[in-house]
């Protein structure tokens, strides 16, 4: 029987980062002696080319598109970047069209802004207390217009609170009225199914460390036809693309990692939905006034539940709670220290008076139930402590 002390480390903010599964070491290792320059001529970097392109296939394969459709770059948010800074850039002039959510990643808000500043025209679509989009606001504003260059950019779920999104819907929307679709599909790849095949969105950005993988390797999947603009130049490497030197031991890194997470998923989902309900039941019966953000939306991710708690310091929770050993986060990893509150929860509507504590756990492989109750027992005693300092 599994047993805890406090000294023992838990760790519960795998939507920040998965760490590196000890099969993806191992692959990764194997391949260390091989570690060369893929755009080399020699027999060295040939073999890391062959490394390099053996992975692109695998990888597509494994996401049910072609490997001509994968592009290799240094993460989630550079992909996000190159998917709606690229199709703005590549469309310059020609007064194109941004559509993105409320509840986005940062750097898709960021680079829609950037893309504003550069003439494209830029709109948010709404969305409901559950962080759902508006399929009938987004129908209509693209209805409005079809002949413009338009991309729609909507994350397949959300890293905050979990909420997914109806891709298949949105992307028929968007596909009768000309539009393409860009889906930052970090979160929700291996928790739901992607496959492009069956859900073809045109552009999908996606990270290996959300998987398990090493960190500094995402991908970017755009289909053949689709018109982008590299953001940055001097090199012909993922046909310039994404120019610069390529990480072969990255993309060996992140084929292992997504090959295993797909494999466990169903057992996983089904193991994570258990402790996702056992989390919101303990949470919602013993910590006074707690609510689930997001707990109405048709979808959700099964390992994260984002907790709010009213008359409590998110800060004050989060130092607690690591000093206890438990390691969860108030948010999104990209915001943590950004000293602003949350634009996901601002969006949904909340009617929420400071102080008000938002606190994300998120579940891996080895998550128990034992887990699950030293961490809620944990923060019901230390809410109640940080509320009676507050009043």
């Amino acid at each position: 029987m599994k047993t805890q002390t406090k000294s023992q480390r838990l760790y519960l903010d795998y939507a920040s980062t998965w760490p590196m599964r000890h099969e993806v070491w191992e692959a990764m290792s194997a391949e260390l002696a091989q570690s060369f320059n893929p755009a080399s001529s020699h027999g060295p970097g040939r073999q890391a080319h062959r490394s390099l392109e053996l992975a692109r296939a695998k990888i597509g394969k494994l996401l049910g598109c072609t490997r001509a459709g994968i592009y290799f770059t240094g993460g989630g948010t550079q992909s996000d970047n190159l998917a709606i800074l690229g199709f703005a850039r590549a469309h310059a002039g020609e007064n194109p069209r941004i559509f993105v959510s409320e509840i986005e990643h940062k750097a898709c808000i960021a680079s829609a802004e950037q893309a504003s500043a550069e003439q494209a025209r830029v709109s948010e679509v709404p969305v409901d207390s559950s962080g759902t989009v508006n399929l009938g606001w987004l129908e209509r504003k693209l209805a409005s217009d079809p002949k413009a260059p338009t991309l729609v950019s909507i994350m397949w779920a959300n890293n905050e609170i979990g909420t997914v999104q109806p891709m298949s819907e949105i992307v028929d929307i968007a596909h009768t009225n000309n539009a393409i679709v860009h889906t930052d599909a970090v979160q929700a790849l291996s928790k739901v199914k992607v496959d492009i095949e069956q859900t073809p969105v045109d552009l999908l950005s996606a990270t290996a460390h959300k998987l398990g993988g090493p960190v500094g390797i995402g991908i970017l999947y755009c289909r053949p036809g689709i018109r982008l603009e590299p953001l940055s130049y001097g090199g012909g490497q993922e046909r310039s693309m994404w120019p610069g030197t390529q990480n072969p031991l990255g993309a060996i890194g992140f084929t292992a990692a997504l090959a295993l997470a797909l494999e466990g998923q169903r057992e996983h989902v089904a193991h994570w939905e258990e402790l996702r309900d056992h989390l919101e039941s303990r949470v919602l019966s013993e910590i006074s006034g707690a609510r689930i953000h997001g707990h109405d939306a048709r979808r959700r991710l099964p390992h994260i539940v984002s907790v709010g708690i009213p008359g409590c310091d998110s800060g004050a929770i989060l130092v607690s709670l690591d000093l206890e050993g438990i390691a969860v986060s108030g948010g999104s990893a990209c915001g943590s220290d950004s000293g602003l509150g949350s634009s996901v929860l601002d969006a949904l509507g909340l009617d929420v008076k400071p102080p008000y504590a938002t606190i994300r756990f998120s579940f891996g492989a080895e998550t128990s139930r034992l887990d699950i109750d030293r961490a809620v027992d944990a923060l019901a005693r230390i809410a109640g402590r940080v509320h009676s300092l507050s009043v």
